[in-house]
């Protein structure tokens, strides 16, 4: 079920009726009822795969618990359990997601030397948000293995942690630690929760819906045409596609915080002004942040880190960043896509010192720099295969103006996009500036104020909105 759906919108106003009037006494019971809830959220797009979800999710309750009864001195035995968790969830994920690209990429190797493969690939349907929810339960156990946290005995409330609809699909990635406690007390209606999960929501759906979707139009089909779409088509088409992918993605994660916002529940930031970051690590602590601390607190820390020598620990943020792309998509350009990113971190962030430029023109120079280096880089995110990316590259410039209103959008249209993209950054620097003041300041103003702007925000949405079929308007992370 998509969030800009007309199914999200009479399922969501049911799901709060009967979540704050029908289910408010007993917590076991509300709990049942939001288990229930998001499966059939899950199941809206294919029943099927519920089963996975189930099974990875039971298994890991049973599996956390045995952890924690196991005595540390019998490591042998806390490890296998370990191990169990680890082949469970990152088998399913294997198959659904990896199981053609490693056998392609295997039988291609050897054709390389001459010995000839066989194969058909198999037609197998990647389950949405499998790499989501996999994680998500897959910390837990990790979590409970390393001792941070206690497992918990209520397995109602571990389903509904790893099946909570809100994030489900596309995050952010909670952890235990911090969500599963919110399922264990019974919450009271807040009515400025509820009024700023609202606001979360509809700000969400006027990214993705009149922005995010308006420049994708003229992404899709640059990108669907690489060879005719030479010069400023093309870097007009880079830059726009950095932009759709943050609103997009970003837009997911305000409905996903509002909606569960709306239900009591506190969910983790996503991102915070990536755009404005001053050096990439900087950058990677404001964007995609779950994810970013997911990949920091079980692979990059385990690994030593920057603890053990310089020489291991580039070899760490090049491993961390070659499994964060590899993690985006079964194909190489997603590998090399995060193995682009890991060397800007290591050469701008690590050799030239580029965080130390947080101040003055500096900061702006090295604001445009990370963004433009990333923008670039994203190529080979967007990009068919690798041929399309290098393709991109050879052929992106400054000429081709007459060819510049081919690809969706006239002039009137590709302007507006610009104001659009303008205004959401001129909101950000002066976020930026205010950080939560600026939210607190706007409920103090007259209530006429505010609900003008809600007004607007949603008659742009229904009047303005970039609208067309389910596919062209699916959240970009939903592939992921």
């Amino acid at each position: 079920m998509l969030f800009n759906s007309f199914d999200f919108a009479v399922f969501l106003p049911i799901v709060f009726l009967l979540y704050w009037f029908v289910f408010n006494r007993n917590i076991k019971i509300r709990n049942i009822f939001l288990l229930i809830v998001s499966y059939v959220f899950y199941g809206f797009w294919d029943w099927r795969f519920l089963s996975l979800i189930i099974i990875s999710s039971v298994m890991d309750y049973f599996l956390a618990l045995a952890i924690s009864n196991t005595p540390d001195i019998n490591t042998r035995k806390r490890k296998f359990l370990l191990i169990a968790s680890l082949v469970l969830n990152l088998g399913f994920l294997g198959f659904f997601k990896y199981y053609n690209f490693f056998v392609g990429s295997f039988i291609d190797t050897f054709a390389l030397f001459g010995k000839e493969f066989n194969y058909s690939p198999l037609n197998i349907i990647l389950p949405v948000g499998i790499s989501f929810y996999t994680f998500q339960s897959l910390s837990y156990t990790l979590d409970v293995y390393f001792k941070k946290m206690n497992p918990t005995t209520k397995i109602i409330n571990f389903l509904t942690f790893v099946s909570f609809f809100p994030q489900l699909v596309a995050g952010p990635i909670e952890r235990a630690t911090k969500l599963l406690p919110q399922f264990d007390y019974l919450k009271v209606f807040d009515y400025h929760s509820a009024r700023s999960g609202l606001l979360l929501i509809t700000f969400g759906l006027f990214k993705k819906i009149m922005i995010a979707d308006r420049i994708a139009v003229f992404v899709n089909q640059t990108y669907g045409s690489i060879a005719d779409a030479k010069g400023i088509s093309l870097l007009i088409a880079v830059l726009f596609f950095a932009f759709q992918l943050y609103l997009d993605f970003s837009a997911y994660s305000d409905i996903a915080i509002g909606a569960a916002r709306i239900f009591g529940f506190k969910l983790s930031t996503n991102f915070r002004r990536p755009y404005l970051a001053y050096s990439f690590s900087n950058f990677w602590k404001r964007w995609h942040i779950s994810l970013s601390s997911w990949f920091q607190d079980y692979i990059y820390i385990p690994l030593g880190g920057n603890r053990i020598g310089a020489r291991r620990t580039i070899i760490n943020v090049i491993m961390v960043f070659f499994l964060s792309g590899l993690w985006h998509g079964a194909s190489w350009n997603f590998v090399i896509w995060g193995t682009i990113n890991g060397l800007f971190l290591i050469v701008f962030d690590r050799i030239f010192r580029l965080e130390k430029s947080n101040g003055g023109s500096k900061r702006i120079f090295a604001s445009l720099f990370v963004f433009a280096s990333w923008s670039l880089s994203l190529v080979f995110f967007r990009a068919e295969n690798f041929s399309d990316a290098i393709l991109v590259f050879q052929n992106i410039g400054f000429s081709g103006f007459d060819k510049l209103y081919n690809f969706g959008l006239n002039a009137v249209e590709l302007k507006f996009a610009m104001y659009l993209i303008g205004g959401i950054m001129a909101y950000e620097l002066i976020a930026e500036k205010y950080g939560e003041k600026l939210l607190e300041q706007f409920y103090k103003t007259k209530p006429i104020v505010r609900w003008s702007l809600y007004f607007v925000l949603v008659l742009s949405i229904i009047y303005l909105g970039s609208y067309g079929s389910a596919n062209d308007n699916s959240f970009i992370y939903f592939q992921f």
